[in-house]
């Protein structure tokens, strides 16, 4: 009863305090026309401090209503790109709480005006055609704070754990520096690199396509982009960074960052060293080659590569431990007049240290069997990326672009693993150990070639772009091993590998596609297109057993070595109508594809050759009706191919892991996939209200599946084939609103998700079911100018059905609550803290876990104008960080738990390369 009273009070007090809010209202008119002026910022603002209270925009009348605000003095900043600023005191007392302004003129920037004196202030949001523009100062960040804090704190954008970006629902997949990339493509280069203190503007749009600007009609195949431009200060000299840290059980930190920029010269230089699980940038950013290295995972104990893939929930995304380093160099510059010239050079080292403890239950059609393993995996990876760019104009009309990059990998990867199978009655049917160690080399050669050539009648275009790619990989590997299989009646006999392998593969390939568009009265445009690609792939193997007379790997093992090739082509030809009206755009067109693929095995001096051939017509489907601006629905319908691997069409058994052995299928067809997607996106970046609906429908025919054999042994042999019944369907709604009281916002959404797929299992289909859903709740708020606030909140269900053993259909929840705090307290020291509490239900038994994961520290600026910091952090204050997994796949059911980072202490020194830190800074 108590807790209904305090609910029923505690809404009322949010009644009473919602109710004594007031609102202002009024037009903005051009001074000399007389016209409304659409499209202007409308900012109220403290008239105490001019810190932000609420903004919005005015529509094509002219008009705005900016509400829920409470008594107070304030001051409206009204702004616009072609208008002088104007600025209006008002007050919102309990006599007067709706507040008509009336009519405003604006004077407009051409007319030359005498004796009078504009003062310059800027609005925390504005937008410039259909560009979303960001004043950072408006928004306040804490000393030292990199990019993607910043971004955190932007209406409309949301920032994860793992530090990438979405806005108005969709991934963003590119921040450039100015305009130009920074460190190539990778968004967290700049986003965790940069200081928050040297943007001036953050500017949110769609990039369009190279042959979108070249023609002016938008293809659909535009990119979220982030552009950071930055403070003139910062154009006019170097600013940066240099931090070092050390504490408990020998973790450190170190980190240093140096730019430069003037003009459209832009110099950095950047580097890292930590032991922190500390990312600084993209991990597959240094996994980017193809060279054939995936070996490693057959050759690991229970373990095929089909079985990699997992889904489920995991305590932390920090599983392992990782030591990094690495650092680079990026240069931009105009080159004359007419070459914009880019470049950026990185070496990292990235070592991940895993153990895993897993157990998991195999589905048969009348019985189930068990597998438990024990494993370590150590891998060392360094990489150099060199990335060049040029894009020369030649006159107003022609123009090419020329992209060359470089890539150089050196791996090494050692695993140890224990393992047991066992019956459903726990009887053993076999144990065993695998130690492997790989050492590998890959080099990846890339460039890309773009012409373009415009025409005098607007939309008439032709281009013509090339790519070559050349991908080489060279590995050697050792493996010993020992499987002991026991039979029913007692017996048992093992099964030993000792043995030496060298692999080597590559990849040439070289695609080339020429587009000709020709204008279609004024809103119309018609493209053709023609394409043709070749790629060869070769894949060789050479494996070599232990003699135990001459101590050596000298005994050629033909059954585990192979040589294979292949060469996929295709040719193509298509034709697209597009079309812009007023609300609504579409594109319809049709592609046909001829595709040929040609294999070739070698083994015992001879070989045997297989040849298909494919012709496909390749619909697709574009349309976008916007409502008004920010407020759209979008329709797209794709089809596309997929070709088998060389890896699924050889048909030599890997037999590396005696209790998993793979064999490829040249009779394999190509996939065929129907993609469907429907989106709404409503966004008010002024009011920071949003809405987003997502959905997603796949369909693909002659989708390859795992067919797998399951002997008495315990022995799995996996054998790829084509089946159809796959598709997939995914869902998700997002709704941001402001919550003024709390100077915040609250984001509301959830997700669902599913999945049909198939497998066979001893020569029965298999069809797998797989649905997750769950609402998720964010709460941002600043209620004071020193403390900010987010609490948050997700829970999935998730439901995995087999139409073979429907008794071991699984349901499982988890759930993860989050909160982050932030303090700015007196005499310059910063408290920062985060709270996350996981919850994993229903798991195997010893894997459900509740884990509280707490991290806290307190920082104090010091020196001469505050220019360097001083910070003690500790990680996993409650010791208990854990990571688990469950993984409802194909056809099994596992929980794993991986090694995590826990708690330690880290003391910090930061010193800026820059002016003082000051209030503006922060701000």
């Amino acid at each position: 009863m108590k807790r209904i009273y305090l609910l029923v009070l505690t809404l009322s007090v949010f009644t009473v305090t919602h109710a004594q809010r007031g609102f202002v209202a009024g037009s903005i008119y051009d001074s000399a026309s007389s016209r409304p002026v659409g499209d202007a910022t409308v900012t109220v603002l403290n008239r105490k401090d001019s810190s932000l209270v609420s903004f919005s925009m005015t529509g094509n009348s002219g008009d705005f209503r900016i509400g829920n605000l409470p008594d107070g003095e304030y001051r409206l900043l009204a702004t616009h790109v072609n208008y002088h600023n104007l600025s209006k005191n008002f007050s919102i007392r309990q006599e007067l709480r709706e507040l008509q302004l009336g009519v405003m003129l604006m004077l407009d920037k051409s007319v030359l005006l005498k004796e009078v004196v504009v003062n310059s202030e800027v609005p925390p949001v504005s937008m410039v055609g259909d560009t979303v523009m960001y004043h950072a100062d408006a928004f306040k960040t804490p000393p030292n704070a990199s990019v993607e804090q910043l971004l955190r704190k932007l209406p409309g954008v949301q920032v994860d754990k793992d530090g990438n970006i979405r806005s108005n629902g969709q991934n963003v997949g590119r921040v450039l520096v100015d305009g130009k990339e920074f460190f190539g493509n990778d968004p967290k280069m700049a986003t965790r690199n940069l200081p928050a203190n040297a943007i001036d503007k953050v500017q949110l749009y769609d990039r369009q396509s190279d042959q979108s600007l070249l023609t002016g009609f938008d293809d659909g195949n535009s990119e979220k982009t982030i552009n950071l431009r930055l403070k003139k200060d910062k154009k006019k000299g170097g600013f940066g960074s240099l931090a070092a840290g050390a504490g408990t059980d020998e973790r450190k930190e170190g980190r240093v960052n140096l730019n430069s920029f003037k003009g459209a010269r832009q110099l950095s230089v950047i580097g890292m060293a930590n032991n922190t699980n500390t990312e600084g940038f993209s991990f597959s950013d240094m996994l980017n080659f193809s060279g054939d290295l995936s070996r490693l995972s057959r050759g690991t104990g229970g373990l095929s590569s089909d079985q990699l893939s997992s889904s489920g929930a995991s305590s932390s995304t920090n599983s392992g431990i990782r030591t990094i380093w690495g650092g680079g160099l990026n240069y931009n510059n105009l080159l004359g007049n007419h070459t914009d010239f880019t470049s950026n050079y990185f070496y990292n080292n990235y070592n991940p240290a895993t153990h895993t403890d897993l157990e998991r239950r195999y589905l048969l059609p009348d019985s189930t069997y068990n597998f438990r393993q024990a494993s370590f995996n150590n891998t060392d990876n360094s990489s150099h990326r060199l990335n060049l760019g040029f894009d020369h104009r030649i006159d107003s009309f022609h123009s090419f672009k020329i992209n060359p990059s470089v890539g150089i990998q050196h791996t090494r990867s050692v695993l140890n693993s224990q393992y047991q199978q066992s019956g459903s009655d726990g009887r053993l049917s076999n144990s065993g150990f695998n130690n492997y160690e790989k050492i590998g080399d890959a080099v990846n050669l890339q460039t890309d070639l773009l012409f373009r050539k415009k025409f005098r009648k607007k939309g008439r275009t032709f281009s013509i772009s090339m790519k070559a790619v050349f991908n080489e990989s060279d590995s050697k590997a050792n493996q010993q091993s020992s499987n002991e299989f026991f039979a029913a009646s007692g017996n048992s006999f093992r099964d030993s590998i000792n043995q030496f392998s060298l692999d080597k593969a590559d990849m040439h390939s070289l695609t080339g596609r020429a587009v000709y568009t020709e204008p279609l009265f004024r809103r119309s445009l018609l493209e053709f297109s023609v394409g043709k690609s070749s790629t060869r792939s070769s894949s060789a193997r050479a494996a070599y057993d232990f003699n135990k007379v001459s101590h050596d790997y000298d005994v050629f093992n033909d059954s585990l070595s192979n040589d294979f090739e292949t060469t996929y082509g295709y040719t193509n030809a298509g034709v697209r109508l597009r079309s812009i009206r007023k609300k609504i755009s579409y594109s319809v067109g049709l592609v046909w594809q001829n595709a040929t693929l040609d294999g070739r095995v070698i083994k015992d001096s001879r070989g045997s050759d297989l040849r298909k051939a494919f012709n496909n017509l390749l619909p697709n489907v574009r349309a976008q009706y916007t409502f008004i601006r920010n407020k759209s629905l979008t329709l797209n319908y794709s089809t596309n191919t997929s070709q088998p691997s060389v890896t699924q069409l050889q048909p030599v058994p890997d037999i590396s892991n005696a209790l998993n052995i793979y064999e490829g299928n040249p009779q394999l067809k190509q996939e065929f996939s129907h993609n469907l997607s429907l989106n709404y996106t409503g966004i008010n970046p002024f009011r920071n209200r949003n809405l987003f609906v997502f959905l997603t429908l796949n369909r693909t025919d002659n989708k390859i599946v795992n067919a797998d054999s399951v002997f008495a042994t315990g022995v799995k042999k996996t054998r790829p084939v084509n089946t159809d019944g796959v598709y997939s369907a995914n869902g998700d709604i997002n709704l941001g609103l402001p919550v003024r009281f709390l100077k915040g916002n609250v984001q509301v959404g959830a997700r669902s998700s599913f999945n049909r797929g198939r497998q066979f299992i001893n020569g029965l289909p298999n069809t797998i079911s797989a649905l997750t859903l769950g609402p998720r709740f964010t709460l941002n708020m600043a209620p004071t100018d020193k403390i900010d606030l987010q609490v948050s909140s997700n829970f999935n269900f998730n439901r995995t059905a087999y139409s073979l053993q429907r008794a071991f259909n699984t349901n499982y929840f988890s759930q993860v609550y989050e909160a982050e705090f932030n303090w700015e307290l007196p005499r310059y020291f910063f408290l920062a803290t985060e709270f996350t509490y996981t919850i994993n239900n229903q798991l195997g038994a010893g894997f459900n876990a509740r884990v509280p994961l707490w991290n806290a520290s307190i920082a104090k600026q010091i020196l001469k104008s505050r220019k360097a910091e001083l910070r003690l952090r500790v990680n996993d204050l409650l010791n208990r960080n854990t990571g688990v997994n469950r993984t409802s796949n194909q056809s099994y059911i596992e929980d794993s738990r991986v090694n995590t980072l826990k708690r330690y202490g880290l003391l910090s020194f930061t010193y800026n390369l820059s002016k003082a830190v000051t209030i503006s800074d922060r701000r």
